[in-house]
């Protein structure tokens, strides 16, 4: 089979400042060739596409994307429809399914200590739609059927577009943080990640402050107060920590924490700085989740950890349990997606791209077709 569609491709590796003028400079539309389809494979129309921000890190060259392939039609979170089976077992999946896809894909080995225990997205030899091979900014996509996720009913298509990033989150809150009502939460970084965890953690029961930036006053930090967050600029001169030690009150003059100290820290800004000090506001024996990743090795005060018996936990992409969960928690409102999301058309994905570097949108989610 063969076929012509367009794809939006990671091309070059060069670093870009995400304040340049062309910070799409590594990337172009192209046109793409449909290959055949092999043994459990299926053919795809994407629907709607979020970018990431490990997208955007690869697109700007990021040291910690360095080992994508070029070329690569990016895009791992994407709501797609089924249009062909390839050879093989297909399982349940027909043509005409709507579905997200799982990112992630183990090597599925019996004796793999990850695979072995469905916990795909710690597997050491994981394949990443969209970075392994073509993903969801292509108009077509090939794909395993074993990633395939029904979309629950009751999700719209371009709700499918969050699953994933959605899914992160209830991995990393629901599986490695102790969140019980009545804590108070900081979440550090207000992309959409840093406010995915702001609602979660709430929707268990705490109280919740979001940092940001200066740049970010006026579309991520706003989100975040309009949605009732505490919302925290820090900048060198005016540091997290400063401010708990200077005391912190949410809007009905309660103060936020104990002592200049809270009960769980998500991390979320990528900012090595951010989790340095995330230590230095969390009380003895409360949490540090982190979930962002980093182009630089973070130092860490190791002795301090130790004296405040600290618990800090790493949490890596989510497997298709955590897409369930994501799904339910926007199929009930608890996650209210609309809040969040900035739509393209396919013609403006470069658009897109740049607004989402630039940190000049919320969640910009393609319209592929």
């Amino acid at each position: 089979m063969s076929n012509t569609i367009k794809g939006f491709c990671l091309q070059r590796k060069e670093k870009i400042h995400p304040n340049s003028d062309n910070v799409t400079g590594n990337t172009a539309i192209v046109d793409m060739e449909i290959p055949e389809l092999k043994e459990g494979e299926i053919l795809a129309k994407t629907l709607y596409t979020g970018v990431c921000g490990s997208d955007n890190s690869a697109a700007i060259g990021k040291a910690n994307f360095a080992w994508v392939e070029r070329p690569r039609v990016i895009g791992h979170e994407f709501s797609a429809e089924v249009l062909e089976l390839g050879p093989g077992d297909h399982g349940d999946v027909k043509v005409g399914d709507i579905f997200t896809p799982l990112a992630i894909l183990g090597c599925q080995d019996e004796e793999c200590p990850a695979c072995s225990i469905a916990k795909w997205n710690l597997c050491p030899q994981k394949q990443i739609i969209g970075f392994h091979r073509n993903g969801g900014f292509g108009q077509r996509v090939v794909l395993e059927s074993d990633r395939v996720v029904p979309l629950m009913e009751g999700l719209t298509h371009a709700q499918g577009a969050l699953v994933e990033p959605l899914s992160i989150i209830t991995n990393a809150l629901y599986n490695k943080c102790n969140i019980k009502p009545g804590q108070d939460v900081v979440v550090t970084g207000c992309g959409i990640i840093g406010l995915m965890s702001a609602e979660v953690a709430r929707a268990a029961g705490a109280r919740v402050a979001v940092t940001g930036i200066a740049h970010d006053r006026d579309i991520r930090l706003k989100k975040a107060k309009e949605r009732g967050f505490i919302t925290l600029e820090v900048s060198p001169e005016n540091t997290l920590a400063s401010q708990f030690q200077n005391g912190i009150i949410d809007e009905n003059g309660v103060p936020f924490g104990s002592n200049g100290k809270v009960d769980l820290l998500i991390e979320c800004s990528g900012v090595p700085q951010v989790l340095t000090e995330a230590i230095s506001v969390v009380r003895p024996e409360g949490d540090i989740c982190v979930i962002a990743t980093y182009g630089q090795d973070v130092p860490i005060n190791a002795t301090h950890l130790t004296r405040t018996s600290l618990n800090m936990r790493g949490s890596m992409g989510s497997c298709r349990d955590d897409y369930m969960s994501a799904m339910k928690l926007m199929v009930t409102g608890v996650f209210p997606s609309e809040h969040y999301t900035d739509f393209y058309d396919f013609e403006n994905v470069t658009q897109a791209f740049e607004d989402s570097i630039k940190a000049q949108n919320m969640k910009a989610v393609v319209k592929m077709n």
